[in-house]
C-alpha cells in the first residue's frame, strides 16, 4: 500500500532534545503516554547508488515486533519539509521481498534501477525513538517523533538528534501550529536531509562549498488562478530564497549572500502587504514585522559590504592605492567582518523559531490565516487582483517621487524602497498580461531603481565620514582617504541625478501594462 507523508524535520542541540518530553505544551496536546521503540534499519542500494540518485531510499527495519520493508521515493527534504510516497509491507524475516511492492506506476522504475546490479546494504541506523501522539485544538492530529542514535557504515558514523512531526489526520496546518506551540523558545535548524541522505554523506567525498547566494525563483502563474493560489506560490518562492540563504549565511563570507537574503526578505514582506491587502491576518502581519526586523540586521551588513566593493575600492582604483587608502580598505574589511560575526550570532538565536517555522511552511501559514479570517478575502483571479495592486503601488511611487531632485537623503531613501517594492511585484506578475511589451515598464523601473541605489549608498559613505570625524578624529589617514573617496563619487552622483530625472521622465511616459 502506498502513501503520502507530510513532515517537518528539524535538528535539535542535545539540550533541547532532553527538554521537549517536560514541555508543559507537549503534556497539554498529549494523547496518552509515549510509546518508546528501538529502530534498527538496513537501507540497500546499487553499487552505484541509484536509489540515492533517484531520490529514493529502500531500508529493512525492526521496530520491536516486525521486520518492515519500505520504500520511499520523493525522499529529498526542502527546507525541513518532505513529503515522500512510501511503500511498505510486513516480512516474515529481514529478507528483501521486492515482488511484494506492487504499485503499477513504480515496478517499471524499480525494475530499471535493479537491471543496473543487485541491491547490497550501504548503510545502517540504529535509532531510540520517543513518539507521542498529538492532539491541537481539533484542527488535527501530529505524531511527534524525538530521535536520537547513530547512523554508520564501514567508513565511519554520524550522530542523529533530530525530531519529526508527521500529519496523521486533520488540516496540514495543524504541523505549523504544533511546530510554533513545541518550539517555542528553543533554536531549531530545518533539517535539509534524511536519514538516508545523512548514512549516503559517510561515503559520499565532501562537496565544495556553495559560492554565492542564492537567486530568486520566479514561479509561474496563470492569469486564471484564484489569487490565495498566486499568492501562495509567489510567497513559497520567497521564503525559499530567505531559508537558503539563511543557512548559507552561517558559513559563508561571500557577500552575495546577505544581498540575496535581503532580497528574499524583501520579496517576502512585498508578498505579505500585497496579501494582506486582500486578507487581514495578525498572524501574517507578525510574519511581516519579523521579516522587517531581520531584513534590518542583514541590511547594516549589506551596507558594509557595499562600502567596501562598490564605494572604497572603485574610487581607491581609479584615484590609485596608497597608505591611507589601504589603511581604509583594511578598516572597512574589519567592520565587515566583525559585523558578519554579529549577525551570524543574531540569526542563530531561538528569537528567530517561529519566523523560520512560517517560513518552512508557508502555504501551511496561509491556510491558517484563510481559515481564521474575520471576513473570507474575495472570489477573484489573481490577474484582477494584481492589476488592483500595481495600481495601488503606482500611485505610492508617484507621490514619493514627486519633486524627488529636492528630497533628503531620508526621502530619496523611502522612494528607493517603494520602486524596490514596486520592481519586485511587477516581476512576478508580468507574465500575466501578454501586451506588446510589458517588460518594458519594467526595464524602465530597474534603470531608474539602480540610479537611486548608487545616490544612497553615496549618502551612505558620506555619513560614515561624517563619523570618521567624530569618533577617530586621531585617524588622520582614514579622514584623509575617506575625504578622496566620497569627493570622486560626488562627481558621479551629479551625473547620476541628471541621469534619475531623465530616467524618471521615461517612466512616466512608459505604458503601464497592467492597465492593458
Amino acid at each position: 500500500m502506498s502513501t503520502t507523508e507530510l513532515e517537518v524535520k528539524l535538528e535539535l542541540d542535545k539540550e533541547s532534545v532532553s527538554r521537549l518530553p517536560e514541555k508543559e505544551a507537549l503534556r497539554r496536546m498529549s494523547l496518552g503516554h509515549p510509546a518508546r521503540k528501538k529502530l534498527q534499519s538496513t537501507y540497500y542500494d546499487t553499487a552505484a547508488h541509484r536509489l540515492r540518485d533517484e531520490a529514493a531510499s529502500l531500508r529493512i527495519r525492526w521496530d520491536g515486533r516486525n521486520w518492515v520493508q519500505t520504500l520511499k521515493y520523493g525522499t529529498r527534504v526542502e527546507h525541513g519539509v518532505s513529503n515522500p510516497v512510501e511503500i511498505e509491507c510486513v516480512l516474515q524475516a529481514p529478507q528483501l521481498e521486492l515482488d511484494r511492492i506492487d504499485d503499477p506506476d513504480i515496478k517499471p522504475w524499480l525494475s530499471s534501477v535493479l537491471s543496473e546490479g543487485p541491491l547490497e546494504p550501504v548503510f545502517e541506523t540504529d535509532i531510540d525513538r520517543d513518539i507521542h501522539l498529538l492532539r491541537c485544538d481539533d484542527i488535527g492530529t501530529v505524531e511527534l517523533a524525538i530521535d536520537k542514535g547513530a547512523v554508520r557504515n564501514p567508513e565511519g558514523s554520524a550522530d542523529i538528534n533530530e525530531v519529526e512531526l508527521e500529519l496523521k489526520s486533520g488540516l496540514p496546518f495543524a504541523l505549523l501550529t504544533v511546530s510554533e506551540l513545541l518550539f517555542d523558545g528553543e533554536r531549531i535548524t530545518a533539517s535539509t536531509v534524511s536519514k538516508a541522505e545523512r548514512g549516503y554523506a559517510l561515503s559520499r567525498p565532501p562537496g565544495d562549498a556553495a559560492i554565492g547566494g542564492v537567486h530568486a525563483h520566479r514561479p509561474v502563474l496563470d492569469a486564471d488562478w484564484p489569487a490565495g493560489k498566486a499568492f501562495k506560490t509567489i510567497g513559497r518562492s520567497a521564503a525559499g530564497q530567505v531559508l537558503d540563504n539563511w543557512i548559507l549565511l552561517s558559513h559563508s563570507d561571500d557577500s552575495e549572500v546577505p544581498h540575496q537574503l535581503r532580497i528574499g526578505l524583501r520579496r517576502l514582506r512585498v508578498c505579505l502587504k500585497v496579501f494582506q491587502s486582500y486578507l487581514t491576518s495578525k498572524d501574517l502581519q507578525r510574519l511581516a514585522r519579523e521579516a522587517r526586523d531581520m531584513g534590518r540586521i542583514v541590511g547594516d551588513l549589506r551596507n558594509t559590504d557595499v562600502l567596501f566593493e562598490d564605494i572604497a575600492q572603485p574610487a581607491i582604483e581609479a584615484l590609485g592605492t596608497d597608505k591611507n587608502h589601504r589603511a581604509m580598505l583594511k578598516h572597512l574589511d574589519k567592520n565587515r567582518q566583525r559585523l558578519r560575526r554579529q549577525v551570524r550570532k543574531s540569526l542563530g538565536t531561538k528569537r528567530w523559531t517561529h519566523f523560520k517555522l512560517n517560513c518552512m511552511l508557508f502555504e501551511q501559514a496561509l491556510d491558517r490565516a484563510f481559515l481564521g479570517a474575520a471576513t473570507p478575502p474575495p472570489d477573484e483571479s489573481v490577474r484582477t487582483a494584481s492589476a488592483r495592486e500595481l495600481e495601488r503601488m503606482w500611485h505610492k511611487v508617484q507621490k514619493k517621487g514627486r519633486n524627488f531632485a529636492d528630497h533628503s537623503i531620508e526621502q530619496r531613501h523611502e522612494l528607493r524602497k517603494t520602486l524596490k517594492s514596486m520592481r519586485y511585484t511587477s516581476e512576478h506578475f508580468l507574465q500575466l498580461y501578454p501586451g506588446e511589451d510589458p517588460g518594458l515598464f519594467f526595464s524602465k523601473l530597474k534603470q531608474l531603481q539602480n540610479v537611486f541605489g548608487y545616490l544612497n549608498d553615496v549618502a551612505i559613505a558620506e555619513e560614515l565620514e561624517a563619523a570618521i570625524s567624530k569618533d577617530l578624529p586621531r585617524r588622520k589617514d582614514l579622514r584623509h582617504s575617506m575625504g578622496e573617496i566620497v569627493a570622486w563619487h560626488r562627481d558621479r552622483s551629479d551625473k547620476a541625478m541628471q541621469k534619475a530625472d531623465r530616467r524618471w521622465n521615461k517612466l512616466m511616459q512608459t505604458e503601464k501594462f497592467w492597465r492593458t
